[in-house]
This record gives structure tokens, C-alpha cells and sequence, in this order.
């Protein structure tokens, strides 16, 4: 009996365990399938976040896509102001052995910033009669070969319309156009004769640019007495005209509008009320870019918003190259010496044809004069003042003038 109970206990005890067993392996599998089926849910949802941000991405670079398909075209325009050749520089270009002028030589420390823009912008401020004598103050009339150091320089685009336009009369004025034009530049400003058009169109890397020169003096003369041919051949300064022009160069459908006006006071530092309405007046036109010379001396510069309408404004860009100096003109006279290089940066949008100013930037120039080593007469070279602060050949005299040029220069622009 004691047997078969404790056979009938080992198999209820086997049973026990087979159920157990059974048991176990039940719960194991619903919890796999738990596990699995929050596997599989994580998985998903990873799956469609990952698909949701590879949308998302594609779009962006589709966006990206669009914008960089737009192309643009950026060129630089240099504008510097006012070239003139005064006695004493006439006697520092001639070379007795040839009977001849060279001028070049003044323009060699700046040549190569001149020459890197896709534009460059002088006023001459002499006559090229084509006879001597050969003079400066009052009445200039200079060699011809003060064309071909501009273009020595770089320059392509010579303003004519100023106040000594007709020192050597309307032959003389007309000559000198003659001369640049043969000699490869452009003229802006004065005409040989009465054009249809009298608006300089410069197309430079498929940007077009419009400009126009105006003078607001004649020297020894009253505008108003101008005879019909002389009106014809020089533009001046009258806003009734300026904006017939304006309205001509719109029809011309330029990308921008460049105005180079000679206005103001000799050696005032501050433009006067003329100046400041022409500049609201040109703006408000749409003129794009206003630049000025005549006052001999640096003046302000800065953007003029009129209607909607932003314009740049360089009041007067100062001397580039002259004799005036304080040695010349007395104390305060000193300012006369300085000059700037104008650099405009412009951008073209090739796609929407959208064109406007990117950047101005502006390198101060100094006109060094010295004297040559017989002590008779002087040298020129327009100095780029802050490479030249280090040139160990200049005296420490002449390093501090260049200095307080560059700070006057920089004060009376405002730009930075």
C-alpha cells in the first residue's frame, strides 16, 4: 500500500510539474509577443519619423536647388576726381633730350587698383588744344600725352563738362574730346557737335550702365551767354534738362544710372544747398549713383533715399592729381592734397535682372610732391596712403602728412 501511494504521489507530482512547465512556457510566449509587438510599433513610428525628415530634407534641397539655379554678375566701378596739370607739373613731365611729356610716372602707385575695376571714372580738368605754349592756372591747356598716362592708369572714361571746359575755347574743347576718343577712352560731359544723344552708355559684363556729366560753371563766363553751339557741346547743369536726359535714359533701359556733376565751392569741406538738392532731385529720378568734383577738397558721402528711390551721394571726391597743396595755397590748404579712390561694387541678378549696390569701399590717396635732385624743380606720385605708410624711403615729415590726410580723408567721408 505504501508503495502505490508514494507512486501516485511521484505522478501527481510529475503532473505538477509538466503543468507548471506548460505554464511557464505560456507566459513566455505572450510576453515575446508583447515584446515583439512594441518592437514592431517603435519600428513603425521610427519608420515614418525617418520618412516624414527625409521629406523634409528633399524639400529643402529642391529649395536649395532653386535658389543656387539663379546666377549673378558683380563688377567694380572706380571713381576718383579731379586731374589737372598746373605749371610746375608741366616742367616736372618734360624731357628736354625728346621734346616731349610723360606724366605716366605719377600714376604708377596706383596703377594697379585702377586698373583691377571693371570701370574707371576721372575728371580732367584741362583743355587739349593741341598747341603751345602749354599752360595751368588760369587757363589750362596741357600735351596730349596726359590722355595717354590716364590710360596708362587705367581709366577708361574721361568727364569733360567742368569749369575750364572752354579755356581754350569751343576748338579747343572739342579737340580734347577728339583726342580721348582716338586714344581709346570714352568722354562723358562734351561733345565734338550736337548728338542725338548725349548720354554715355558703358556695357560691361552685360551690365549696362548709363552715364551722365554736367558742369555748373564755365570760368569767365555766364551760362546764360553761352552761344547755341557751345550750349550744344557742353552739358550744363539745369534741372529741367537733367531730367529730360533722365526720362531719355530710361527709354534706353539701363541697369543703372550714374550721374558725375562738377558743383559746389572750391575748398569748402561741406556741400552746399545746391549740391544736397540736386542730390534729393537725382534720387528721386532714380539716378543710382551721384559722384561730384570741383570743390577741390574732400566732401561727405553717404546713400539718399527720395520716394522709395536709394541713391549713393560722393559729394566730391577731392584732387587726384595737382599741384595745389598747402605749400601752394597756404595753412589750410592742406586738405587740397587728398584724394580717394572710389570703389562701388554692383551685382546683377542675371535671372530677375535686378541690379544694385553690394558694397562702397574707399581707398585714401595723397598727392606726394618732392623735389628732384638737381633742387630746381618737383616730382608727382599719387600715393595709396595706407600701403605707402611703410615706404622707408619717405621722410618722417612726409609720413605724418600722409597720415593726417588719411584720417581727415576718412572723417569728412562718414562711411565708416
Amino acid at each position: 500500500m505504501r508503495s502505490r501511494n508514494r507512486r501516485q504521489k511521484s505522478s501527481i507530482f510529475k503532473k505538477v510539474l509538466i503543468f507548471l512547465g506548460m505554464l511557464s512556457l505560456l507566459s513566455g510566449l505572450g510576453l515575446s509577443v508583447l515584446v515583439f509587438s512594441q518592437s514592431n510599433e517603435q519600428t513603425s513610428s521610427e519608420n515614418t519619423e525617418q520618412k516624414k525628415e527625409d521629406t523634409e530634407n528633399q524639400t529643402e534641397m529642391n529649395k536649395d536647388s532653386e535658389v543656387s539655379e539663379e546666377t549673378y554678375t558683380d563688377i567694380r566701378l572706380s571713381a576718383v576726381g579731379d586731374v589737372m596739370v598746373h605749371d610746375t607739373q608741366l616742367i616736372s613731365a618734360y624731357d628736354e633730350e625728346t621734346n616731349s611729356y610723360d606724366f605716366k610716372s605719377a600714376f604708377e602707385d596706383i596703377k594697379k587698383l585702377i586698373s583691377e575695376s571693371d570701370l574707371s571714372i576721372v575728371n580732367l580738368e584741362t583743355t587739349l588744344s593741341g598747341s603751345s605754349p602749354y599752360t595751368g592756372y588760369p587757363v589750362f591747356n596741357a600735351p596730349d600725352t596726359i590722355v595717354d598716362a590716364l590710360k596708362y592708369a587705367g581709366f577708361d572714361t574721361v568727364i569733360t563738362a567742368n569749369n575750364h571746359s572752354l579755356d581754350t575755347d569751343i576748338e579747343g574743347l572739342k579737340r580734347t574730346v577728339k583726342v580721348i576718343k582716338e586714344k581709346g577712352l570714352d568722354s562723358a560731359g562734351a561733345y565734338e557737335s550736337n548728338l542725338d544723344s548725349r548720354i554715355l552708355i558703358k556695357e560691361v559684363n552685360g551690365i549696362k550702365i548709363a552715364i551722365a556729366a554736367y558742369t555748373e560753371k564755365i570760368n569767365g563766363r555766364n551760362i546764360q551767354d553761352l552761344s547755341e553751339e557751345e550750349k550744344a557741346t557742353i552739358n550744363i547743369l539745369n534741372k529741367n534738362k537733367i531730367i529730360s536726359d533722365i526720362d531719355d535714359i530710361k527709354d534706353l533701359n539701363p541697369d543703372l544710372i550714374l550721374t558725375y556733376l562738377h558743383w559746389g565751392e572750391e575748398y569748402d569741406d561741406t556741400p552746399n544747398s545746391l549740391q544736397t538738392s540736386y542730390a534729393e532731385m537725382l534720387a528721386g529720378e532714380g539716378v543710382d549713383i551721384i559722384l561730384g568734383s570741383h570743390p577741390h577738397v574732400i566732401q561727405s558721402s553717404k546713400f539718399v533715399e527720395v520716394d522709395g528711390n536709394k541713391a549713393f551721394v560722393a559729394y566730391s571726391l577731392g584732387n587726384f592729381l595737382s599741384n595745389q597743396r598747402k605749400e601752394t595755397l597756404g595753412e589750410g590748404g592742406e586738405t587740397s592734397e587728398d584724394g580717394v579712390i572710389m570703389n562701388i561694387d554692383i551685382q546683377k541678378n542675371n535671372d530677375t535682372g535686378e541690379t544694385t549696390i553690394q558694397n562702397v569701399e574707399y581707398v585714401p590717396t595723397w598727392v606726394y610732391r618732392y623735389e628732384t635732385e638737381n633742387n630746381s624743380e618737383f616730382d608727382y606720385r599719387i600715393l595709396p596712403i595706407e600701403t605707402s605708410l611703410n615706404d622707408s624711403e619717405l621722410t618722417e615729415e612726409t609720413i605724418n602728412r600722409m597720415k593726417n590726410s588719411y584720417e581727415e580723408t576718412k572723417k569728412r567721408l562718414g562711411l565708416d
